[in-house]
């Protein structure tokens, strides 16, 4: 969509898509789409209006907070979608209500951690401590409840795909550059790792090998 210079203030591509947080090659391509008005110099270089910009902050869920807020409703809005099915798996079964919902709480604790990493450079000692402590406790429960490691395992990436995937949408739902989007995936994964190590080395100790599932 064209604008003409009467507009307001105007900013270059790489002002622009330094002040909404988005790489260039993002900027670009919705300019191309329509998606957010320009103006080409003589030269055909693309001048985005001040105006415009300022208004997609508004409304954009771009970083922080927002978009924090955003992966945990997410996520999930998916786990629940996929909850139906999740709920066949073997994984799944022999545990009673009280034992689910500390696990769902410690899900959503483990969501919300995730969601902080979109502004940190890393998980924070309390945060993998948390981590380790949540995995810990899962890895006890599949033990009591009979679970082969396998199932806990497989219980575990169920929890993972969805937070990654929701993650991996983010540049089209969003706008958020690829680049910081698997710089995130790669932080997320850091602190799920701490859960799985934690899980498995509590579910090692509470079986003994022979009982345990291949």
């Amino acid at each position: 969509m064209a604008a003409t210079t009467e507009d307001h203030e105007w900013l270059t591509l790489s002002e622009a898509s330094k002040r909404l947080n988005v790489h260039p090659a993002t900027l670009r391509q919705w300019s191309d789409e329509g998606k957010v008005r320009i103006f080409r110099t003589p030269g055909g270089h693309r001048r985005f209006s001040r105006t415009d910009i300022e208004r997609m902050l508004q409304v954009t869920p771009l970083r922080g907070v927002g978009l924090s807020s955003y992966i945990v409703s997410e996520v999930l809005q998916r786990t629940r979608q996929e909850l139906p099915v999740a709920r066949q798996q073997a994984w799944a079964t022999g545990i009673d209500e009280n034992e689910r919902d500390r696990q769902r709480e410690a899900g959503r604790q483990l969501i919300s951690m995730a969601s902080q990493l979109v502004t940190r450079t890393a998980p924070t000692t309390e945060q993998r401590e948390a981590a380790q402590r949540i995995g810990g406790e899962y890895g006890a429960l599949m033990a009591r409840s009979g679970h082969t490691l396998p199932d806990a395992v497989m219980a575990f990436i169920f929890f993972r795909d969805s937070l990654i995937e929701t993650v991996f949408t983010l540049p089209e739902t969003t706008g958020l550059d690829r680049d910081a989007t698997l710089a995130i995936i790669h932080r997320v994964n850091d602190l799920l790792n701490d859960v799985l190590r934690s899980m498995m080395s509590v579910y090692v100790q509470a079986v003994p090998a022979t009982g345990r599932g291949q």
